[in-house]
């Protein structure tokens, strides 16, 4: 109720993982909703036992609450089968949502504080995952932020797959940590072993990353993720409807689908309604994410029968995730949409 935007830290925590300052135990096998929680499992997550579906349901609980600016007010059916308010969810102890208007939450998945996202997906994905999928899942983290509701914060060079060469905490680490390269041709990863004062307890596990040749970024993978991110601007841009300025806003307007104990917790599903809205740009809009390795598809029955069609930053000729571009489908006749692996996608209704 202040009128003030704070960090919030529950959708970031949701989609990275574990918290800040984790050990290292927890800092490989506490994985997100980005980086494989339940459904790509590290090694450190095999050894500690069965997927935890439950807590991914619960992940996709609250990231769903970030898309929805994490609102006290905000209702929707969880994993638990309840309709529940924000405030009736629970982060770490706490209450998730909190804000009372979506102008009071600023969505982020990095900052300047701790790790970067490429730093932290070097700790949780599975090692051989390759550096085109690891720059899909930056992707994906930055579509998070771009398709919320609230204040959408973007850390300089998340676009271009930041690494502070797994520096936690690099305020003071001088610019050979802290550098970007406007070349577009490396990130940084591997410049060295990050200083002790506040890296010595990681320093085991961060060694021997820093020296896999296949947590590097390639330039091919840097371009793409810049490009990437200029078209979700272009999609947040396009529409008023990623920019509701009132919690009742974003109830009458925004609906989730593919919710409750049976939900496909991997695709998130987001309808947002447009009808009578300056600036809407489109009667209604569909933002599907899949974070899963393989292809999912969702039927909303609704849908049945509407001509829905992929956003028109998708279908650019110079569209940067082909993926999205050429894989996507939605079948007219059942109302199917079909979401390609570790791919952000936005459909629109005219």
């Amino acid at each position: 109720g202040s009128g003030i935007a704070t960090f919030s830290d529950r959708a970031r925590d949701a989609l990275r993982g574990g918290g800040v300052g984790d050990g290292p135990a927890a800092v490989v096998a506490r994985q997100g909703y980005l980086n494989g929680l339940a459904y790509d499992p590290n090694d450190a997550a095999r050894a500690a036992g069965a997927p935890d579906v439950d807590a991914l349901k619960a992940a996709a609980d609250l990231v769903r609450l970030g898309l929805a600016g994490t609102l006290r007010s905000y209702a929707m059916t969880t994993r638990s089968g309840e309709r529940q308010r924000g405030e009736q969810m629970v982060y770490a102890g706490q209450i998730a949502g909190y804000a009372s208007q979506p102008g009071e939450v600023v969505n982020y998945v990095e900052n300047h504080d701790n790790h970067t996202l490429w730093d932290v997906n070097a700790f949780k994905l599975p090692l051989a995952t390759p550096s085109a999928e690891r720059a899909r899942v930056q992707v994906l983290g930055m579509a998070f932020t771009a398709l919320s509701q609230g204040v959408a914060y973007f850390h300089a060079g998340i676009d271009v797959l930041r690494s502070k060469s797994m520096d936690g905490n690099s305020y003071d680490s001088g610019d050979w940590f802290n550098r970007l390269d406007w070349t577009y041709t490396s990130n940084h990863f591997g410049s060295g072993l990050p200083p002790a004062q506040d890296n010595a307890a990681l320093h085991a596990l961060i060694a021997p990353r820093l020296a896999d040749a296949r947590l590097r970024a390639q330039p091919a993978d840097i371009a793409f993720a810049r490009d990437a991110f200029r078209d979700l601007l272009r999609i947040r841009a396009s529409s008023r409807l990623f920019r509701l300025t009132s919690a009742d806003e974003v109830q009458r307007r925004l609906t989730f689908h593919n919710t409750g104990p049976q939900q496909n917790p991997v695709l998130i599903a987001a309808e947002l309604d447009g009808s009578g809205l300056p600036g809407a740009g489109f009667a209604r809009v569909m933002v599907l994410i899949n974070v899963d390795t393989r292809t999912q598809a969702l039927t909303i029955a609704g849908s049945r029968g509407q001509r829905w069609a992929l956003h028109p930053v998708h279908r650019a000729a110079g569209a940067a995730d082909r993926r999205a571009a050429t894989q996507a489908r939605f079948t007219r006749a059942q109302g199917r949409f079909s979401v390609p692996a570790r791919t952000a996608v936005v459909y629109v209704l005219r």
